[in-house]
């Protein structure tokens, strides 16, 4: 009897370089300038969390800083399937555009409010909201774009070094944005995140979509919009599998970030410590992304991620019990790994599984179960560490990965997925 034939999932796959979209003007100018935006909003979001833990009544800091973190991805969950809809319906390089200076709005009134001294616990939630309102809206379109500049061939390498330019701008972000704090002031950080949308704003007039791009888009009402949206994902049980297995991770994995200004407080950090330490897990991530097409093709997709699920849960497990500064570091970088495999290998599956005309509505499921789970996992931790402490809630956090990970194993990735992710 002849040996069974490896599967997609197991057989080896020669790794793939991810610079191969970079070739492509469109690509690299947009890449570049989100970067710089990406830069700028991780200046804000690190800041803004140190800010609240300062101006949040006393009683209530754990759950200020929760709610503030849940401020910028539930309105994903809330607003993410419209904004698909809405994407799929009109040219998606207007919409972009049209978010984008939402986006800057909210930044610059941010900074208005300061510059006034009239920012406050509620006035910071708020507007930080309107941020990731604007965030919802502009994601499922954004998503939707990437194919449409690099093709199909390079749509793995692609979602990739988004991945890389986002994570990398979350390590030198906050640590620039903290600088910043120190030695100008609140209104010079919230004013520097402004002024960096404009570098998306100035790539993205600049494109040209393809005719054959527009061309695909369905001028569907609406209404008809949302039906047919809705019927083509019910209908494709593989899609569901993806998010479950998302959700298995994100909701208790969350926990570490979302705690990680109190955590800070606690170390008695300054800004600039709190800076470098918050960079840490973007070190990881990014480390993750030239790791990703190794581990892939090692591991293959679907054991890279539930690997990622259980090294995530000792990394919280790390931070949790050893109340030092470099423990929390390696812990949030080994965690960033974790998310960078976990959140690509989703990513490109769920983009391997979307038609183009419906690929926005898609990609807006895919951030509702992402900015959903990381919204529950945000007030869950919060409320949790509210009533029993940081260490002991990560702590716990930690404890639930691990049965998670066996549940999520038991659902695997597609087997047709698996192969894309690993390579062309």
């Amino acid at each position: 009897m002849s040996a069974l034939p490896p599967t997609a999932d197991t057989a080896p796959v020669a790794p793939i370089s991810i610079w191969g979209p970079l070739a492509v003007p469109a690509f690299k100018r947009l890449w570049i300038a989100n970067i710089v935006s990406n830069i700028g909003g991780w200046m804000q979001t690190a800041g803004a969390g140190w800010i609240m833990t300062e101006i949040a009544p006393a009683g209530d800091k754990a759950l200020f800083v929760a709610a503030m973190a849940a401020a910028t991805t539930c309105p994903v969950f809330l607003f993410g399937f419209p904004a698909g809809v809405l994407a799929d319906r009109f040219d998606r390089r207007r919409y972009i555009l049209a978010c984008q200076v939402w986006m800057m709005l909210s930044a610059l009134a941010l900074a208005v409010l300061a510059f006034l001294g009239r920012l406050d616990h509620w006035s910071l939630l708020g507007l930080m909201c309107c941020v990731g309102i604007g965030n919802a809206m502009n994601a499922p379109a954004w998503q939707a774009v990437v194919p449409e500049m690099v093709g199909r061939k390079h749509l793995p390498q692609a979602i990739a070094l988004n991945s890389a330019g986002f994570n990398l701008a979350r390590t030198v972000g906050p640590v620039i944005g903290q600088v910043v704090q120190a030695l100008a002031g609140v209104f010079v950080l919230f004013a520097t995140n402004a002024v960096t949308f404009s570098a998306v704003i100035i790539a993205m007039a600049s494109w040209r979509r393809p005719a054959e791009a527009r061309a695909q888009q369905r001028r569907e009402s609406l209404w008809a919009g949302f039906a047919s949206g809705i019927a083509f994902i019910r209908g494709k049980p593989a899609l569901w599998r993806v998010w479950a297995r998302a959700m298995c991770f994100f909701v208790p994995a969350v926990a570490f970030t979302t705690l990680l200004p109190l955590l800070g407080r606690n170390l008695q950090l300054t800004d600039a410590q709190y800076g470098v330490l918050f960079s840490s897990f973007g070190v990881g991530a990014v480390c993750g992304t030239v790791m990703l097409p190794r581990i892939n093709a090692w591991l293959g997709p679907d054991r890279a991620n539930i690997t990622a699920m259980l090294t995530a849960a000792a990394a919280t497990a790390l931070a949790a019990a050893v109340p030092h500064v470099v423990a929390v570091g390696i812990g949030l970088a080994f965690a960033g790994i974790c998310w960078m495999t976990v959140n690509a290998n989703n990513n490109v599956a769920t983009q391997t599984l979307l038609p183009s005309w419906v690929r926005a509505r898609g990609m807006a499921v895919h951030q509702m179960v992402f900015f959903g789970s990381l919204t529950v996992g945000q007030t869950l931790w919060g409320v949790i560490a509210d009533g029993i402490g940081v260490p002991l809630a990560m702590g716990c956090a930690a404890a639930l990965l691990l049965p998670l990970a066996l549940l999520a194993a038991s659902i695997p990735l597609p087997v047709s997925i698996a192969t894309s992710v690993a390579g062309d």
